[in-house]
């Protein structure tokens, strides 16, 4: 647990306590000397799920140092693993925590996924974030109803007011890509979760995975998500637009959603109260006032098949009111229409939801960087392999053409790249190319029973005399080891992969 916490907070908090610590004098000197150029922040925790939802907001209290941390940690239900500047509480009896705003964070050091079903093991988690998002995550928690899905930073993402708050815009959009990679291929994934907010307490009854080496650098996880982007055309920050007058609670899709009445709330699913908040939101963004706003929702709530407690919208309509965020997202109201009125094309216009930056279609990119042509390979690979045969056999000039990359770029790429690996038979035009990538080969060794375990340890021999491949083959063993590391992963590999 030392060695998790160590991993998610970054040096965010002291290491000791500040008063009545047990550690010594010696001790406290030598680690403010090494800590001391790190700025030191607080989390908040709670006892029971229960604390968050109290009348007067969180009941929990403040943690500066993880010697407190390792001591309570068992007693604890959740945390907030992004630190914030400062915290506080809004009572003089010192239970309620205020604080806990995106903007009053110090540093972001994970992103959290929520996964409200265990209809699918942590193992298929654990594939599907290898093969549709970012990459194997750091740590797997089961929570009573799921999962939680951790993506630990290399270094954390420290923010500032400068730029209207930019790189928490950058983490947010990186945070919502990762959840919808996820949502693709696996049931139950909360995409209206709060990006930064309260998530169960790591121990060592509910951790499912760990692993200290799969953490993600910043840069890596911008250009992953700038490519999601493109895939969506849309670019990677928000930005405000000139608004022209235009009322968003005239809007068709306002109206639309007024008038929806078979809302609920579900686990895993965009509901009730996300609607009625985003309806909020498009009024304050239209200048009505707090109680028009609350009079329109709760004849709303009044209305639904299934409506929720007069305190609920109260609280809803004033959450909405505190000015943390300028007017209804794009995103959500798209996701609202798409979870409750199917089928139904409603345009989406909103004067607070522009993107700027829109990319040109990849085709439309004479020059790209090796990364983007890296890509493309991959995905050429994971199109035309299988299980019967992981490796695509073609010619180099079909292969370039296929892509629409020059031959003197496929050989730099292949040059360059840890996950491609290649084989080379003959010459002249009898000459066959061989590809494939770490990703499939390592998919083979998760997912594949007895009868494929031949081909994977074929198509390995057939590639491991070429100097080309050595980093890519290195980079293969190097992430099966990790995942036979530990005892709790045998059930991912099991009878399916023989890790001796």
């Amino acid at each position: 647990m030392n060695n998790i916490f160590d991993l998610l907070l970054h040096e965010g908090i002291h290491t000791y306590k500040q008063r009545y610590s047990s550690a010594t004098l010696p001790q406290v000197i030598n680690e403010h000397k090494k800590t001391q150029k790190h700025k030191k922040g607080a989390i908040s925790v709670t006892r029971s799920k229960e604390d968050l939802s109290t009348p007067g907001g969180v009941r929990g209290y403040v943690v500066t140092s993880k010697e407190t941390l390792l001591e309570d940690f068992v007693e604890l239900s959740h945390w907030n693993p992004n630190v914030h500047n400062y915290l506080g509480y809004s009572d003089v009896e010192r239970r309620h925590l205020k604080g806990h705003t995106e903007k009053n964070l110090q540093q972001i050091n994970t992103f959290v996924v929520d996964i409200d079903t265990k209809k699918q093991p942590y193992t298929e988690i654990l594939t599907a974030a290898l093969d549709h998002s970012v990459g194997i995550p750091t740590l797997i928690l089961e929570t009573p109803k799921g999962f939680q899905v951790y993506f630990v930073l290399e270094t954390p993402l420290f923010i500032s007011n400068q730029n209207d708050y930019r790189g928490l815009k950058v983490a947010k959009r990186i945070s919502e890509n990762i959840r919808r990679s996820l949502a693709k291929v696996l049931q139950g994934v909360d995409l209206s979760c709060n990006d930064f907010g309260f998530f169960r307490m790591p121990n060592e009854e509910n951790i499912r995975w760990f692993s200290a080496d799969m953490v993600f650098s910043m840069h890596n996880l911008i250009g992953w998500s700038k490519r999601q982007d493109d895939d969506q055309n849309r670019g990677l920050f928000v930005v405000e637009s000139k608004g022209e007058g235009l009322d968003p609670t005239q809007t068709e899709w306002f109206q639309e959603l007024v008038a929806t009445r078979h809302v609920k709330g579900s686990h895993g699913q965009i509901g009730r109260d996300n609607l009625m908040y985003t309806l909020a939101l498009a009024c304050y963004s239209a200048g009505k006032g707090i109680g028009e706003t609350l009079d329109l929702l709760d004849e709303y709530n009044s209305s639904l098949e299934v409506p929720v407690r007069h305190s609920e919208v109260q609280k809803i309509v004033k959450s909405a009111y505190k000015g943390r965020f300028k007017g209804a997202s794009q995103i959500y109201i798209q996701e609202l229409l798409e979870a409750w009125l199917p089928g139904k094309d409603v345009p989406v216009t909103n004067h607070l939801g522009g993107w700027y930056k829109f990319k040109k279609e990849r085709k439309d990119r004479v020059r790209s960087h090796y990364a983007e042509w890296e890509d493309d390979l991959l995905a050429y690979i994971q199109s035309e392999t299988s299980t019967v045969q992981p490796i695509v056999w073609t010619t180099q000039k079909a292969l370039c053409v296929a892509i629409g990359m020059s031959r003197s770029t496929f050989n730099e790429v292949i040059r360059k790249s840890k996950k491609l690996l290649i084989k080379r038979i003959g010459k002249g035009r009898s000459a066959q190319t061989g590809l494939t990538s770490v990703d499939v080969l390592l998919q083979c060794a998760l997912e594949y029973n007895q009868q494929h375990r031949s081909l994977y340890y074929e198509a390995l021999t057939l590639l491991n005399g070429s100097r080309e491949n050595a980093s890519a083959l290195w980079e293969l063993e190097n992430q099966l080891t990790l995942l036979t590391k530990f005892p709790e992963s045998s059930s991912l590999i099991g009878k399916k992969f023989n890790s001796s």
